[in-house]
C-alpha cells in the first residue's frame, strides 16, 4: 500500500476539517480547537515537516518549468487600464514551481510582522487572536480571508503567509523576461545577482532564448540556501537540457556583497557584466535568518547606516561590474522601516553615473481589501492588483 504523502501539514488528520464546520463552532470550542491546532503545527516545526507552500509532484512542477521555457517571453506583459502604458508584469506567469527546493525552509523567514516559527511554538496570544478573527463568523471584515472550499488548515496556512509577507521569491519568467529584453542576442553572456535569494532570478535567466552561452554569478550571505540554488541547476542541466539551446552555468558566493565587490573574483569581473539584476532585502523588511550577523539588515541596524554601507555599495557595483551598454534592474519597494528605498534607488544610480533605461510595474496577487487610492496600485482588465517597481538603469558607452 503506498504510503500517504501530505501536501501540506496535518492534512487529513483530525485537525483537518472543513472550514465550514469550524465556523459554527462556539467561541470555547473555537479556542479549543486554535490551540490544538498550534499546538500541531508546532510539533510540525520540531520534526521538520513544516511547510506553507503546498506540495507538488515532480510532473506538475517539470510542466510548469517546460512552460517557464517555452512560452512568449512576453506572456505575461500586460497594459494597464488607466495609462495604457505596456510595462505591467502579470501574475501567474510559469515557474513559480521552483520554490518546492524551499517549501521546508523558506517559511521560517523573519519579517517586520514578526518570526513565525518562534509565534507557533510559543503559541504566543497575538498569534492565537490573529487566528480566532479569521474563523470568527462574526467579524465579518475578515471574510475575504475564507475560503471555503479549502479546510481550516489550508486556510489558516495560507493567512499566516499572507499576514508574515513569508514565502516569496522573485517570479522566475519575469526573470527571463527581463534576460530576453536587456542581454545580447549572440555571445556569451554575463549575469551577476548581488542578493541571489531563493533562485527565482537564477530559473529564469537560465531559461532565456538564446543559443549561446549564459553565466549567472550570484551574490547571498545565507549559506543555508546552497541547496536550493544547486538543486534549481540540477533541474536545468537534467530536466531541461532539451529546452534550452545554450549552455548554461552558475556560481554563487556565500557571502555579503560589499565584502564580495571587493574581492578577486569580484574584480575580474569588473565591466565584464551585460546585466546586473537583483532584488535585495527592503531593508529589514526581509529577514531571512535573524542570527546571520552578515544580513545586511541585521549587520547595519539604522537605515542611514544601511544605506551607506549596503546599498550604496550595491548600486555602485553594479555599475563597476557591467559593461558599457549593460544594464542594472532594480526591484525595491518602500517599506515602513525604509520609506525612501525607492527615492534612494534614483538618487544613488544618478550619482554613480547610470541613466533611465525604462520602469516596469511587478504586480502582485490581488490582495484582499487593495483599492484604486492605495499608493502603488494598478488596474489591468478591472481587477486592482498591488504592485512592486522594477528601476531599469544602464551604463553609458
Amino acid at each position: 500500500m503506498k504510503k500517504f504523502d501530505p501536501d501540506y501539514p496535518l492534512q487529513g488528520t483530525a485537525l483537518d476539517l472543513p472550514l465550514k464546520v469550524v465556523l459554527t463552532f462556539s467561541e470555547s470550542e473555537r479556542n479549543r480547537f486554535i490551540l490544538r491546532l498550534v499546538n500541531a503545527l508546532g510539533k510540525k516545526i520540531v520534526s521538520n515537516e513544516m511547510a506553507l507552500k503546498k506540495k507538488i509532484s515532480m510532473q506538475t512542477e517539470m510542466r510548469d518549468l517546460r512552460k517557464l521555457v517555452r512560452s512568449p517571453y512576453d506572456k505575461f506583459l500586460l497594459t494597464e487600464d488607466k495609462t495604457r502604458k505596456r510595462n505591467i508584469l502579470g501574475v501567474g506567469s510559469h515557474g513559480g514551481t521552483h520554490t518546492e527546493y524551499s517549501r521546508k525552509l523558506m517559511w521560517r523567514m523573519a519579517t517586520k510582522q514578526g518570526d513565525l516559527a518562534n509565534l507557533i511554538k510559543n503559541k504566543e496570544h497575538r498569534l492565537i487572536k490573529k487566528i480566532s478573527q479569521i474563523l470568527d463568523p462574526s467579524i465579518t471584515n475578515k471574510e475575504i480571508f475564507r475560503n471555503r472550499n479549502k479546510s481550516v488548515v489550508q486556510n489558516v496556512l495560507s493567512f499566516l503567509q499572507l499576514n508574515y509577507a513569508v514565502g516569496t521569491a522573485f517570479p522566475p519568467f519575469h526573470a527571463r523576461f527581463f534576460a530576453e529584453t536587456f542581454l545580447p542576442t549572440d555571445g556569451k553572456c554575463l549575469v551577476v545577482d548581488p542578493c541571489a535569494g531563493w533562485g527565482g532570478r537564477l530559473l529564469g535567466i537560465q531559461s532565456v532564448n538564446r543559443s549561446s552561452h549564459v553565466h549567472y554569478v550570484a551574490v547571498d550571505p545565507e549559506k543555508r540556501l546552497k541547496e536550493t540554488h544547486e538543486g534549481i541547476q540540477k533541474r536545468i542541466d537534467k530536466y531541461l537540457n532539451r529546452d534550452i539551446k545554450g549552455k548554461r552555468t552558475s556560481k554563487v558566493f556565500y557571502q555579503p556583497f560589499e565584502k564580495w565587490i571587493t574581492s578577486t573574483s569580484a574584480r575580474r569581473l569588473y565591466s565584464q557584466a551585460d546585466l546586473v539584476f537583483t532584488s535585495p532585502p527592503y531593508f529589514s523588511a526581509e529577514i531571512y535568518n535573524p542570527s546571520n550577523k552578515k544580513q545586511s539588515a541585521n549587520n547595519y541596524p539604522s537605515y542611514d547606516e544601511w544605506r551607506d554601507k549596503f546599498y550604496k555599495v550595491l548600486v555602485q557595483g553594479a555599475y563597476d561590474l557591467l559593461k558599457p551598454g549593460g544594464v542594472f534592474i532594480l526591484n525595491i519597494a518602500n517599506v515602513s522601516s525604509a520609506k525612501y528605498l525607492e527615492r534612494d534607488a534614483r538618487l544613488l544610480a544618478k550619482e554613480v553615473g547610470f541613466v533611465n533605461a525604462g520602469f516596469y510595474k511587478l504586480a502582485m496577487s490581488v490582495t484582499p481589501g487593495t483599492k484604486t487610492t492605495v499608493k502603488h496600485s494598478i488596474l489591468v482588465d478591472g481587477k486592482i492588483f498591488k504592485y512592486e517597481p522594477c528601476f531599469c538603469f544602464s551604463k553609458p558607452f
